[in-house]
């Protein structure tokens, strides 16, 4: 089996460890142009942005010729998914393969514009239930297509006609950077983009930002702000260290 991954703050890395398997970033697929996979099973992994797929991993999932018997994908989400799984059903790989099976997993919320980090709930015993019942679906290899509601698919609809997570400035031009800075360049190896640099012993963000939060979220000085930030408290999946999540060069 062959999962691929994309996680900022470890929520989708820890479930696809649990999965097992070989574990493949997207992003440094996207980076060494690894777009060719074959295996018996291959997984997509990644969180909601925006109530939407992420555009990048849309990309990807288009860019990539994906041979296998059995294709999943489960989508993480905080507090609401959208129609992240209608969405999801739509997308055809290079080769034209379709999804056979499409969930979604409700994790600790991590916006830190919507929640208090704080306040994030994870662990729990009706969310580790979830994820058993993912795991059997995938093991029996069971053909399932999360539905989305009216409602979820009205907002999902509303989000894209302008949405706020396309790469490009993204969240830069909202991110300030305190005195409690060290340069140690956490950040540039946590950005999937490559979209920070180090300068003057502090980082410098350029203009090819997801929206991801990794850089913010896991600065071991917790010196990366947001303007619009509920408190100053961050958020990593208790499971998942710091090394896990950085990005191969």
């Amino acid at each position: 089996m062959t999962v691929l991954y994309f996680s900022s703050t470890g929520n989708s890395l820890y479930i696809a460890k649990r999965i097992g398997g070989k574990l493949l970033s997207i992003p440094e697929c996207i980076h060494k142009e690894v777009f060719d996979i074959e295996d018996s099973e291959v997984g997509i992994i990644f969180p909601v942005y925006g109530l939407c797929v992420p555009p990048f991993i849309m990309d990807f999932i288009k860019n990539a010729s994906i041979r296998t018997s059995y294709l999943f994908a489960l989508a993480t989400y905080g507090f609401f998914p959208g129609a992240v799984c209608g969405q999801l059903s739509g997308i055809r790989t290079k080769n034209g393969r379709s999804f056979d099976y499409i969930n979604r997993l409700k994790m600790a919320e991590n916006c830190v514009t919507f929640s208090d980090m704080a306040k994030s709930e994870g662990d729990s015993k009706k969310q580790q239930a979830q994820i058993d019942e993912l795991l059997a679906d995938l093991t029996d290899h069971r053909r399932f297509i999360r539905g989305d509601s009216p409602f979820k698919k009205l907002m999902t609809k509303n989000h894209l006609k302008n949405y706020e997570f396309e790469t490009g400035v993204g969240i830069a031009d909202m991110l300030t950077v305190s005195d409690d800075c060290r340069g140690c360049g956490t950040c540039v190896s946590l950005c999937p983009m490559k979209n920070i640099s180090i300068s003057d012993r502090a980082p410098v963000f350029g203009s090819n930002c997801i929206s991801c939060g990794a850089c913010l979220q896991n600065c071991p000085q917790n010196a990366i702000n947001h303007k619009k930030e509920k408190s100053v408290a961050r958020y990593r999946n208790p499971h998942i260290s710091l090394e896990e999540l950085k990005i191969s060069s």
